[in-house]
């Protein structure tokens, strides 16, 4: 357990997927390893997942892993070389064959994106970096002009301004990449290009009734997800504020606002969020990140995020070891100028008053009594969570049987999840209490006589209610 309570969520890649690199990104600080199925295949990412448990149960440590579904995004398709650089006042053309791009056209994951363009349309590649001003449209390829040049990749994202309303963001193919984090348990599966709540509820009706349900979270990248923010948040586990997207849906000068509209939600209601795209982009190619970049990561903690995500900085960037680390510091250090409890109630709309208010008197007797930690044992997670929302001051800890719940608490604030054997139910809160206790005591992270506070609920079949606390010595 460190000091520093904001998660940090690295992405694997070519740069950090072999087993010395995940052993170096998990002891540099990384919380939570994301898989983005948009790059890559099947069968490396399942290796990755492999080595990420086998990493982090060497080390004695959770680490969660987030399968980053594809989405309905439109890409560009592969290049012949590692790169072009497209110059401005250039033709460029985007074209339905399936051919090796070059500097003079590239194919589309799109076959008909002759009909979603007209001439004097903008079209966004990398994340907004190139644009490309529509002349004509030929035959089912779409004839461009390169207005602001740049390097681009195989496979980046490309952006057609109001396409996305066109294509569910739960797609078939999306079906089918759930099956497969289905069966690689992941802990967490994020749904791309969410545009409202209802794609939220179309991908969690995909998970089975029974068995393995990781928890899903919804991506913040379109200007459609803004006008129903509240539902989504209501609707998702965990929400990401995705910056690059939604960089080039609204105009970049409200993308600072508008997170930290997001976060509020997110906090208001006690749902865990991730602040994700170009945190420390300079560091792709740089051992140090820029003063600005500085900022932004210790301005993300300072609006409350729950954690941090690192994309090609980690996946294919140079200095991945150094990146996690960096913005393990950096975060550690906003942390200590912010606000640790929240004097917040009840979140409005809360399913679960009952739930919620003894959360908030297990934090409000934590803080008047300086306890060492909050131990939160927990079937499903949402007792650690709903402590988390608070922001209390010490050490949050959540024994847990279920692996599941180990791997989605590693995104919470604050939360230590503690995996611990599997045993018949406690006969009495006193039993529950003692075997909290005994778990964080077991791996020194409270000390013998230290006073701590249990909150959980009362033993018996209704895992996530939350109803009773006490305060006990170890």
């Amino acid at each position: 357990m460190t000091e520093r309570r904001t998660k940090i969520v690295a992405t694997l890649g070519p740069a950090s997927s072999r087993p010395e690199r995940v052993a170096e990104l998990l002891a540099a600080g990384a919380d939570v390893a994301r898989l983005n199925l948009s790059h890559g295949d099947l069968a490396d990412h399942a290796e990755a997942i492999a080595c990420v448990r086998d990493r982090a149960s060497a080390l004695g440590r959770a680490c969660g892993v987030l399968v980053d579904l594809p989405g309905p995004k439109l890409r560009t398709g592969d290049l012949a070389e590692d790169y072009v650089v497209l110059q401005p006042g250039r033709r460029f053309i985007l074209t339905r064959d399936p051919v090796p791009g070059d500097e003079q056209r590239v194919s589309t994951t799109v076959p008909g994106l002759a009909d979603l363009v007209g001439t004097g349309d903008e079209i966004f590649l990398s994340d907004g970096e190139i644009v490309l001003r529509v002349i004509e449209v030929s035959d089912g390829d779409v004839v461009t002009e390169v207005m602001r040049g740049g390097t681009l990749r195989s496979r980046k994202g490309m952006h057609v301004p109001g396409a996305e309303l066109r294509f569910e963001a739960f797609t078939p193919a999306d079906r089918s990449a759930l099956a497969w984090a289905l069966d690689n348990r992941a802990d967490l599966v994020a749904i791309s290009f969410v545009r409202n709540a209802a794609d939220v509820h179309r991908a969690r009706d995909a998970l089975p009734q029974d068995g393995h349900r990781p928890l899903l979270v919804a991506k913040i990248e379109t200007r459609s997800a803004l006008d129903d923010l509240d539902a989504i948040v209501a609707a998702a586990d965990v929400v990401m504020v995705a910056r690059g997207d939604l960089g080039i849906q609204v105009p970049l000068q409200r993308v600072p606002l508008l997170q930290k509209e997001i976060i509020s939600v997110c906090n208001g209601t006690g749902t865990p969020v991730i602040t994700a795209t170009e945190m420390l982009e300079s560091m792709v190619h740089s051992p140090l990140p820029t003063r600005a970049e500085a900022a932004d990561v210790a301005n993300a903690v300072l609006d409350g995020t729950d954690a941090l995500m690192l994309s090609e900085e980690t996946a294919v960037g140079d200095f991945p070891v150094e990146s996690v680390a960096t913005m393990a510091a950096l975060a550690e250090a906003a942390e200590s100028a912010a606000p640790a409890y929240a004097e917040i109630l009840e979140p409005e709309g809360a399913d679960d008053p009952v739930s919620w208010a003894v959360a908030h008197a297990a934090v409000q007797a934590a803080e008047d009594l300086a306890v060492a930690a909050i131990l939160c044992p927990t079937q499903t997670g949402a007792t650690a969570r709903r402590v988390a929302a608070f922001r209390p001051s010490m050490p949050i800890l959540a024994p847990s049987p279920r692996p599941e719940t180990i791997g989605g608490l590693t995104v919470s604030w604050g939360v230590t999840p503690l995996p611990v054997e599997e045993l018949p139910a406690a006969a009495s809160i006193a039993e529950e209490c003692e075997r909290a206790v005994s778990a964080a005591l077991g791996v020194g992270l409270v000390t013998s006589g230290d006073l701590v506070t249990v909150v959980a609920g009362t033993p018996g079949p209704r895992a996530g209610r939350t109803d009773f606390v006490r305060v006990v010595r170890a």
